[in-house]
């Protein structure tokens, strides 16, 4: 037996999530352009930032490009991740990717 979960709860949760990991990366990428950070070495931040926002609002909007977008910013998240060795972050990309891969919420976006 297969365990899914409403789709329209799992997008919510997933939006949150996404909305909330950009501002753990993106307050600091600013703190440190504030200063006197250099902004070709805080770019692939900002551009993950700017993904893990459009693909949260597209999500919520019901987009299928948007289910796309948060495969690949969550991807990429959980690289940073893994790099950073953030054990927390690692699990919450898990979850998103859980609920983003159950069968419900894949054909609310149309995705096979």
């Amino acid at each position: 037996m297969a365990y899914d979960i409403d789709p329209e709860q799992s997008v919510s949760i997933v939006a949150i999530f996404l909305f909330i990991d950009a501002a753990f990366i993106g307050f600091p990428v600013l703190q440190e352009l504030v200063g006197d950070g250099s902004l070709t070495v805080l770019a692939p931040f900002l551009l993950l930032v700017g993904g893990l926002i459009a693909a949260g609002v597209g999500l919520l909007q019901g987009r299928r490009w948007a289910w796309w977008l948060a495969m690949v910013v969550i991807g990429l998240s959980a690289l940073f991740d893994v790099l950073r060795g953030n054990l927390i972050g690692l699990l919450i990309d898990a979850l998103v990717i859980f609920l983003l891969t159950r069968p419900s919420t894949r054909a609310r976006f149309g995705v096979r």
